[in-house]
């Protein structure tokens, strides 16, 4: 794909429009020369996936775009579509999607499918993968996930206050 992306120069200060052609710079920084960002292309990424015709979640992996990922689970004989929750960049896919089965084991249906409500999954997901913040495809899954983390960081500095008063 072809992209401009106008921004400030995080070098410089200055404002530019560069272009980015698969995945390369093709221009940098008309003031300081510099690459003014690094781009990262990852290799693949974890996905949480619902099918409102199936209990739970499916985690899963794929070094393609979820979009792909999506066509595919929707081209198999289950009722239903799958819809997408979140999505983990990751540049070790599987050893991620790995990490993350891991720690859900007890929540393990079959496969790479886990009795977890899509919100709950999203938090696991997030804390087996150094709390990498997921991207989400759902609004009402994105806003409970924050709230949850604050509601968790909350309890955590009441837990460190009242070890202080020790």
């Amino acid at each position: 794909m072809l992209y401009e992306i106008t921004g400030v120069c995080q070098n410089c200060a200055a404002e530019y429009s560069v272009t980015v052609h698969n995945d390369k710079l093709l221009n940098s920084c008309p003031d300081c020369a510099d690459a003014p960002f690094v781009l990262t292309r990852y290799k693949g990424l974890v996905y949480i996936v619902k099918n409102p015709n199936q209990a739970g979640v499916k985690i899963g992996m794929t070094e393609r775009t979820i979009e792909t990922r999506l066509k595919q689970l929707n081209n198999t004989s289950v009722p239903g579509l799958f819809e997408c929750i979140a999505i983990f960049a990751s540049q070790r896919p599987k050893k991620d999607e790995q990490r993350v089965h891991e720690k859900l084991l007890r929540h393990k249906l079959d496969k790479e499918h886990f009795d977890l409500e899509p919100v709950d999954a999203a938090l696991k997901a997030y804390r087996a993968l150094s709390r990498k913040r997921p991207i989400f495809y759902n609004s009402s899954v994105e806003e409970m996930f924050d709230l949850r983390l604050e509601e968790s960081r909350i309890q955590m500095q009441i837990r460190l206050k009242g070890k202080e008063r020790r």
